[in-house]
């Protein structure tokens, strides 16, 4: 079987099969590259280490014209030739393989072992020389570069005579490594090998198993497992059953749900969220259950009819928004978008896939107002709340990957409020526990997770208060998503921004950014690859476009280089507000409409690089100003 496997270094192939069939198929990956290198420029160069050998006898003479073959040996002892004398013995003779070259001048072979000092590095620079001018290796680079690289896993995890934490395998830059002194030894470098076009690595046998797991899940130090070091431009692993056992089932290979998911399927959800984690890019949050310009805050919009075929014009306007993918890596959508089509009947989800855009799907249930029994109401008008949606959420996500769905988002609402102690120990309990539970569901069912603990900025704290609960909220947050072995490396965070209550105390974007990036450095791991900001409800004398994207240049700006993951933007009205006033339900104002949409989304990418320059893009301002909307939506 083949899988593809998420490594530390990039992604590779994985063989796991019985034995006799790897080295079929071995021979098989060396013919072709040996055809397809004769093909291109009429030569091949194969690098190989010794214990590969043997598992080359079965080479077909009448395959490939061989002559055209130069084998060059990864490393060994020098005085000794018994990798030249096998590989005769295993396929050179047999196949007319005339050009062997060792690490080492042919006529010292017959000085034997006892070789003066010096012989180790002037064999080494021969070697050097031979690899750097020899035709049939490609020069082009910094590093020589082998048309084929054929490596055994040791099982302490060295590979080609490059052992762990020795200094050979720590240079940088150079082609010859010489090892162990007093053992007379040198090897091709580690740049070398990364150099080369292709690497097969073979592993075999139940006291590989360690070495294979180190290896391919990056779980090993810089320098303690070579092998894992191998980055070539194309990599392949041929693996047998003994040294795979149980490798998708260690829970230690990613630190989570790998433990219970197959390799494939961890190897997509990070991809996802890379590719949701793309340089300037975010996401536009459309996943309101009403008419997006209800929310906006905007008097003149608010009178736009909620009706179904007005929400399939407007989306369909978004989405299909020339140039949005250039800012835009994954759109947030309703159930009722997710199955939605537009006047033409086109599906929603087609036209954000064909605008180069990755589907995204709500499926938190919201909150009953009622709330949690016994707990104090809150600026909000409400008592503490808990999100719902887990009882039949492994059967919705099932279906929201089949109609295209690549990531999920669940929202949980706390209130502040410092006089009553808002948010309860209670609350923060039951909403990093749920929101850890829907995480976990939806990596099982191939949708990368949106981790939304939301604070709202409704009261009138100030900005230290929502930075003290922000801050024990996301530590409470992360414990929780270990409990649950979610895989941080196929999840994103949305979290609120540390700023002031709307009846608070000002806070200049200086200070939301400082406490915001040092309440994020505090806690969220380096292995989450992205966090998204919501932008948060903003004063009535306040334009939110202009403020969301002012705060998030000005994180990015301030902590540039200091910061471990993407730091983006997931936001709703603070990208469609200008957008959704431009439109007013006309369809003449169409463009205009995609025009407003598209700037703003071009700010946030300016945001995302720091760079936004206050005023630069055009907004509809505080005018028409109303009070949003609260609640579930």
């Amino acid at each position: 079987m083949a899988v593809a496997v998420p490594l530390a270094n990039g992604r590779t192939e994985l063989f796991v099969d019985d034995e006799p069939r790897l080295g079929q198929r071995l021979v098989k990956d060396v013919t072709a590259a040996a055809q397809a290198a004769i093909n291109a420029k009429g030569s091949f160069s194969l690098c190989l280490a010794s214990p590969v050998i043997a598992a080359l006898k079965d080479l077909s003479p009448e395959a490939v014209d061989w002559s055209k073959t130069s084998v060059f040996f990864t490393g060994e002892n020098l005085g000794a030739n018994k990798s030249y004398a096998d590989a005769q013995d295993a396929f050179c003779r047999k196949c007319g393989v005339q050009n062997i070259y060792y690490p080492i001048l042919r006529p010292l072979f017959s000085t034997g072992s006892g070789l003066p000092p010096f012989a180790v590095k002037e064999a080494a620079a021969a070697y050097e020389a031979l690899l750097r001018n020899h035709p049939s290796i490609d020069n082009s680079g910094k590093m020589p570069s082998f048309d084929l690289l054929l490596l055994g896993a040791g099982e302490d995890g060295h590979c080609g005579s490059l052992h762990p934490e020795s200094d050979q395998v720590k240079a940088e830059g150079t082609v010859i490594s010489i090892c162990q002194p007093g053992k007379n030894q040198i090897a091709v470098s580690m740049d070398v090998m990364c150099a080369a076009k292709k690497a097969i690595v073979l592993a075999r046998g139940a006291k590989q198993k360690d070495t294979v797991r180190r290896a391919l899940s990056g779980v090993h130090g810089l320098y303690d497992c070579p092998v894992g070091l191998v980055k070539a431009q194309s990599t392949s692993w041929l693996v047998d059953k003994a040294a795979f056992d149980n490798f998708d089932r260690t829970s230690t290979l990613h630190g989570g749900l790998p433990s219970l998911l197959p390799c494939d399927r961890l190897a997509e959800l990070r991809e996802t969220a890379t590719k949701l984690c793309a340089p300037g890019k975010g996401f536009l949050a459309a996943d309101e259950s009403a008419g997006p310009w209800l929310r906006a805050g905007h008097a003149e919009a608010a009178k736009i009819p909620d009706l179904i075929d007005n929400r399939a014009a407007y989306r369909a306007l978004c989405f299909s928004t020339p140039g949005l993918s250039e800012h835009i890596s994954g759109v947030i959508l309703h159930w009722e978008t997710l199955m939605q089509e537009d006047a033409d009947g086109k599906a929603m989800v087609d036209i954000i896939r064909g605008n180069g855009m990755i589907p995204g799907i709500k499926v938190d249930k919201g909150y009953n107002k009622k709330g949690m029994w016994g707990t104090p109401v809150g600026p909000l008008g409400h008592p503490e709340v808990a999100t719902v949606g887990l009882d039949d959420l492994q059967q919705r996500c099932a279906q929201a990957y089949k109609e295209g769905a690549r990531f999920a988002k669940w929202r949980n609402v706390l209130q502040l409020d410092p006089e009553k102690g808002l948010p309860t120990a209670l609350a923060i309990k039951d909403t990093v526990h749920t929101l850890a539970r829907y995480a976990s569901i939806c990596q099982s069912e191939g949708l990368v997770p949106i981790v939304e603990p939301e604070i709202v900025p409704n009261g009138d704290h100030d900005i230290y208060y929502c930075a003290e609960v922000t801050e024990k909220v996301l530590a409470a947050q992360f414990r929780a998503l270990a409990a649950h072995h979610v895989y941080l490396e196929g999840a994103v965070l949305k979290p609120n921004m540390v700023k002031n209550g709307l009846g608070g105390p000002k806070a200049s974007a200086e200070t939301i950014a400082t406490l915001t990036c040092q309440t994020l450095l505090r806690t969220v791991p380096p292995s989450m690859p992205g966090i998204f900001f919501l932008s948060g409800e903003t004063a009535l004398n306040e334009d939110n476009e202009e403020e969301a994207t002012i705060n998030l240049s000005t994180m990015n700006s301030l902590f540039a280089g200091k910061l471990p993951w993407h730091l983006s933007f997931s936001y709703g009205k603070a990208l469609q507000k200008t957008c959704i006033v431009t439109w007013l339900g006309k369809t003449e104002n169409k463009d205009a409409a995609q025009k407003a949409l598209k700037a703003r989304a071009n700010a946030n990418s300016d945001a995302v690089f720091g760079k936004y320059k206050p005023g630069s893009c055009a907004s509809v301002g505080t005018d028409g100003n109303v009070m949003q909307a609260a609640g579930p939506y």
